[in-house]
């Protein structure tokens, strides 16, 4: 109890101005399903504590166990993640352009103490006028290794600029008109490189590429775009092309695809909404037999497909919920969509829909593990990861083998002069380098 009054206190300042929206099931907001909403200038950064998720997802606690888990718990998340959600309108305006200057901000290169009507005290941000930042963001395919150089004003796909990239295409099942709900829906409109979206993601299905078989690699645009590969299907085989991120963002494209099946599916066998181009009805396959490149739209016996699941749920596991994704969550659910992503906070919940664990664990939002942030580890399987990114020591290996050729015709330049006018001392003293490196070989073969 004295941890919620911490919590309404905390929140009071924001509350006040009239612009912050909380989580609250039981009361009804002033935004009609699939109108667009118009930008918070009060933006709380604070994220929610473990009770307040818990409570989101409590629903659920009141249902049996098989309503807990596969499909049932789809249908069951849906009404949650629906209720009173707020959207953007994506054609028109530029609020999903604006909105990335918070959700997806570099919190890191453009700290939010440089922000003016920042309150360091409440951790919110007062009069936030958007678009007169210009901050640096954290996007999709970018190479973190590498200096960040993308700006939230950068609408270019050169280089660093970025797009509104859809994790979920919308020509998998939502290609019609509608501006609002899937189409605007923030939880899986990312920031991403243009060049990488536009050129290599397209609108394929995900899943590991075949690296044996020809490919392309967004490397061979930009070398801090490597790793971001397309080519044929190495899970299924098959001749149909799929898309493969780097490493780092495998997880949140995951978790990001299972939200959307989550929010917009026709499990119960209705919807108030209907299905159409705003309220899709969305499902993840394990096959390749479906993609169309063309898109559609799906209807109520007519699902949006989207693979592949069986590297969906590895990648789950190989990028697990890092600081920045679950920060975003949170900022999205409490200053822009009022909704959250639940496989952020309870990642495991997709095993019990997709994986093993379907037909033998339930969800318990009460007493499951509640996400904690993880710095992402790179595998040690270079069979299923991106480990060679064609670079060495940060450089392509082209330029490597170049340096290291003409390094190497200077030595023996250097020898050659020196054992042609060299001095007699210069010589006997090459010579002696020349037998160490002899013996020190020799000794090394005989430890093997």
């Amino acid at each position: 109890m004295k941890r919620m009054k911490k919590f309404a206190l905390l929140v009071s300042v924001p509350l006040m101005l009239g612009t912050v929206t909380f989580i609250n099931k039981n009361k009804t907001i002033a935004v009609e399903a699939y109108d667009a909403s118009s930008l918070p200038t009060t933006i709380d950064l604070n994220d929610y504590s473990d009770n307040d998720i818990r409570s989101y997802y409590s629903n659920l606690n009141e249902l049996n166990e098989s309503e807990r888990r596969g499909t049932n718990l789809l249908k069951n998340l849906k009404p949650i993640l629906k209720n009173n959600q707020k959207y953007y309108n994506y054609d028109s305006g530029d609020n999903i352009w604006k909105m990335y200057e918070i959700t997806d901000r570099d919190w890191k290169k453009s700290p939010k103490e440089n922000i003016e009507g920042y309150n360091a005290s409440t951790n919110t941000i007062t009069g936030y006028t958007y678009k007169v930042d210009n901050p640096y963001i954290h996007a999709l395919y970018v190479n973190r290794t590498v200096e960040n150089q993308t700006q939230a004003n950068d609408h270019t796909q050169k280089y660093w600029g970025i797009n509104r990239e859809h994790i979920w295409p919308k020509g998998a099942g939502f290609n019609g008109s509608g501006d609002g709900g899937a189409r605007g829906d923030a939880m899986h409109l990312w920031a991403g490189n243009g060049r990488v979206n536009g050129s290599y993601h397209n609108d394929y299905y995900y899943g590991y590429v075949d690296r044996t078989k020809d490919h392309i690699d967004a490397k061979d645009y930009a070398t801090y775009l490597s790793g971001n590969l397309r080519g044929t299907s190495k899970t299924l085989g098959g001749t149909v092309e799929v898309f493969e991120p780097q490493d780092s963002d495998k997880g949140d494209i995951a978790r990001a695809c299972f939200y959307m099946v989550a929010r917009y599916n026709y499990l119960s066998g209705s919807d108030i909404d209907g299905i159409d181009a705003n309220n899709p009805n969305l499902e993840l396959v394990n096959e390749l037999s479906s993609y169309v490149k063309a898109g559609y739209q799906s209807t109520t016996t007519k699902t949006g497909k989207l693979g592949l699941i069986q590297d969906l749920l590895e990648w789950n596991k190989l990028d697990p919920v890092d600081e920045y994704e679950l920060h975003r969550n949170n900022l999205l659910c409490r200053n822009f969509t009022n909704n959250r992503n639940p496989f952020i906070d309870f990642p495991e919940w997709a095993d019990l829909i997709w994986g093993s664990d379907k037909e033998s664990k339930s969800a318990s939002p009460a007493t499951d593990d509640i996400a904690r942030p993880q710095d992402f580890v790179p595998p040690t399987d270079s069979g299923t990861s991106n480990e060679d990114d064609g670079l060495i020591f940060g450089f392509p290996k082209l330029y490597v083998y170049i340096a290291a050729g003409v390094v190497a015709v200077i030595v023996l330049i250097a020898i050659i002069v020196v054992m042609t006018k060299g001095s007699k001392k210069q010589k006997n003293r090459l010579k002696k380098v020349g037998k160490k490196i002899v013996k020190s070989t020799s000794k090394s073969k005989k430890r093997k």
